[in-house]
């Protein structure tokens, strides 16, 4: 007996030793495949350098390319996303944007129909978010102004910079323009981060109203704009980009478009409070009154009223 189990021991180990090779080996096996599909290099240049004949070519070359279909297949293929990510906002990103937009209706209720190809990409960054299109920000998370970044290409040219709440405006006499949050013209990011037309305020979604869409416009100047509205109070914050927009039509082109969502929280009453001096204003839904002439009695047998004669 004590044979058998010194015997069933030693195997047992053996077994453990070979599993552990074996793993050892895979592990082994699989870093050469990943350090192999880091080593793959599809293409130095970008799709927008490369021609209709080059495109396709680099397409049947990978498709031929058994190395990138093994480490594809084997899930080891490593793609450089940020790569990807600017061949795709050179190519088709404007358009995908284009219909982001028109989905969340930001044409509709920002520029009255009129549409355009956000062609030029730029970067809207929080302390600790990025605006991308249509993401969920809290408004505690968008106190501060946020940090503009431009592509270097654009660093000789004037723009201006313009955010807008579309849904935000509570003065009745105003319901059909938007609530101006911050507004930079004459910026040349080469030297001049523009001038502060607007104070930035942060988000203000109001109590009771639901999301709120805040919209980043970036238009190309082709000349230095001068603005005599000083934006000093609430009422003067009721913007219509339409028709400022209309207005400077001769200088400001629409390029560049970023836009988020925001819900109510706690920090939007302090911030009517501290910078404005008034009440947070709030919605709720009114019941609608039920009239009399509307109820019905129905009777309805009471089967426990004489229990005594059920049982």
């Amino acid at each position: 007996m004590e044979a058998l189990i010194r015997t069933f021991i030693q195997r047992s180990s053996v077994m453990t030793r070979y599993s552990m090779y074996l793993r050892s080996s895979s592990n082994i096996l699989r870093c050469n495949s990943m350090l192999a599909a880091t080593e793959l290099n599809i293409s130095d240049k970008s799709v927008t350098d490369l021609s209709k004949s080059e495109r396709k070519s680099l397409l049947r070359n990978n498709r031929r390319n058994a190395k990138l279909e093994k480490a594809s297949r084997l899930k080891n293929l490593q793609i450089p996303l940020d790569r990807v990510r600017d061949d795709w906002l050179s190519t088709s990103g404007p358009k995908h944007v284009m219909n982001a937009a028109e989905h969340y209706g930001i044409f509709k209720d920002v520029m009255m129909d009129c549409s355009f190809i956000p062609k030029v990409n730029f970067e809207v960054s929080y302390t600790t978010n990025q605006v991308q299109w249509g993401n969920i920000l809290y408004p505690e998370k968008a106190a501060i102004r946020p940090v503009i970044s431009l592509p270097p290409k654009c660093n000789d040219d004037l723009w201006t910079l313009i955010m807008i709440n579309p849904d935000g405006t509570f003065i009745e006499s105003q319901e059909e323009s938007g609530f101006l949050h911050w507004l930079l013209i004459n910026i040349r990011p080469s030297t001049d981060n523009g001038l502060e037309a607007c104070k930035y305020v942060q988000p203000l979604p109001i109590r009771g109203t639901g999301y709120h869409r805040f919209v980043f416009l970036l238009c190309k100047q082709s000349q230095e704009l001068s603005i005599s509205n000083k934006f000093a109070d609430v009422s003067d914050r009721c913007f219509s980009t339409y028709d400022f927009l209309n207005q400077h039509k001769d200088a400001l082109e629409p390029v560049g478009l970023r836009f988020f969502q925001a819900n109510w929280d706690e920090s939007v009453t302090e911030m009517f409070q501290s910078e404005f001096g008034i009440k947070e204003p709030t919605y709720s839904v009114e019941p609608i009154p039920l009239s009399k002439s509307r109820l019905r009695k129905y009777k309805h047998r009471n089967i426990y009223k004489n229990k005594e004669k059920l049982y």
